[in-house]
This record gives C-alpha cells, sequence and structure tokens, in this order.
C-alpha cells in the first residue's frame, strides 16, 4: 500500500542524510583492472552521482508502495519517476542536477529543464516519460561540488587497483539539498541562448531553503507558460513585470 505523497517525500529526505554514499569515486575500472580516472566534465559526474543515489531512491520508494519508472529515451525529464502501485496518478518526479563551484562558499546556479516543451499545455507528453499533467509534483535532487584544478595530461594516464590513491580527485566537498522545482526555479533563462528555466543564482542554504522568486507552483506554472522563446517575444522580462501585467 504506498503511502501518502509527504509520507514518501519525508523518507526521502530522511534517507538522503541518513545513508548519503561516499562520493570518493576516482574513476572506472575495467575486467582487465586498468583504471581510468574521472575528469571534470559536470555531465558525466551528474551521471557518476546519480548512480551514486539510484539504489537509495529504489529501495526508499519501494517500501513506500512506489515502483521508479526511468527514461528508456535520453534527454527525457524526469531522472526517476516514482509511481504509486495502488494505481493513483499522484507520480513524483524527481530529478539530479549537478553544479560546480571554484570555492566553498561561492554562489552557483542550475538549468532546470525546457520551459517550452512538457510544461506547455499544447505539449504535455513532448519530452517527458509521463504526460504532465500526471505528475503531482517534481522535485530536484541537487548536488554541487567544489572543482579541483588539475592537469590533463593526468586524466589520461591509466592506473591499476595498487596505485588507486595516486589518482588525485577532480572534485571535492560534495553536498546536496532536495527541494521542490518551483521553489528554487528563477525569472530568467539559463544557458544563453537555449529555452531552459534558470534556477535562482544563491549558495547552498538557499537551496535548501527554496528561496526562488515565485509565490506558488502555480505562479510557476503561469510565468515559464508564457514566456517568450527571444526576448523581442516577451511580454514581460521578470516577475515583477509579470505580476504588473498580471494586475492589468
Amino acid at each position: 500500500m504506498a503511502v501518502s505523497e509527504g509520507k514518501l517525500l519525508m523518507a526521502l529526505s530522511e534517507a538522503f542524510v541518513k545513508n548519503t554514499p561516499s562520493f570518493d569515486i576516482v574513476g572506472f575500472i575495467t575486467r582487465q583492472a586498468d583504471i581510468y580516472p574521472l575528469g571534470t566534465d559536470t555531465k558525466f559526474l551528474s551521471t557518476v552521482f546519480e548512480l551514486l543515489m539510484r539504489p537509495l531512491i529504489v529501495q526508499t520508494a519501494e517500501k513506500h508502495g512506489y515502483r521508479v519508472v526511468e527514461p528508456t529515451v535520453q534527454n527525457h525529464y524526469p531522472d526517476f519517476t516514482l509511481v504509486p502501485t495502488s494505481g493513483e496518478r499522484t507520480y513524483v518526479a524527481v530529478d539530479i542536477k549537478t553544479t560546480y563551484r571554484r570555492k566553498a562558499g561561492e554562489k552557483f546556479a542550475y538549468t532546470l529543464g525546457g520551459y517550452t516543451s512538457f510544461i506547455r499545455r499544447e505539449t504535455p507528453t513532448k519530452n517527458i516519460v509521463f504526460p504532465f499533467g500526471h505528475y503531482s509534483s517534481h522535485w530536484v535532487l541537487g548536488f554541487v561540488y567544489t572543482r579541483v584544478a588539475e592537469k590533463k595530461a593526468a586524466t589520461a594516464k591509466l592506473y591499476k587497483v595498487p596505485d588507486i590513491h595516486e589518482i588525485v580527485s577532480p572534485y571535492d566537498n560534495v553536498e546536496f539539498f532536495f527541494q521542490e522545482k518551483w521553489r528554487i526555479a528563477g525569472d530568467s533563462a539559463g544557458s544563453g541562448n537555449t529555452t531552459n528555466i534558470g534556477s535562482i543564482f544563491g549558495n547552498l542554504d538557499d537551496f535548501r531553503r527554496g528561496k526562488g522568486p515565485f509565490k506558488s507552483e502555480e505562479e510557476f506554472l503561469a510565468y515559464w507558460r508564457s514566456y517568450g522563446r527571444t526576448s523581442a517575444a516577451r511580454t514581460y522580462s521578470n516577475i515583477a513585470s509579470f505580476r504588473a501585467m498580471q494586475k492589468g
């Protein structure tokens, strides 16, 4: 029997804190015992963190009456869909996001997915595992790490298991948060010219507390569903002008 969504999310939050895996990953190994050091590519490290957290998400979900569905198509949202075994269409989306900082305490930001795909009323099935309306909430498990400077030549060397302690990790000080997507979303696009929702620009505490500009998920959706693809197509540029427009 599936527990309530609130109890599931509380269980996930507790599991992430109490059973945090070791992030001391320095490479991947072949059957011939060759170890290839990790690089500094954030997309690759995001996959590493996702793999580390996957067993915890699956075990916690199944324990509380949910099955986990993962995308079968690349670039489909979310990374994990938690579906009640009782049959209700109250799915929970959990998406993994990763970024880096150059030093501890430095502010950072993420991109949170497209604003011209599944959140639009006319395209609720675009680039998403299940139709958008089946999801009752959307959560981000966000990671941030401090990038460690290293020479490119160092990542080209192969190591053997006895030499594993010689491998220098390209990152350290991994920290994370678990927060609703709308609470950490910003009011401007991210990633230059792409149609991605930008997050807030803040420190870890800002993300953990969900200090975004939106008053509710409804306001977040209304804002981004009408956000123009280009600056010329936009009738508002920030949350203040959006609210002013809403008042007429």
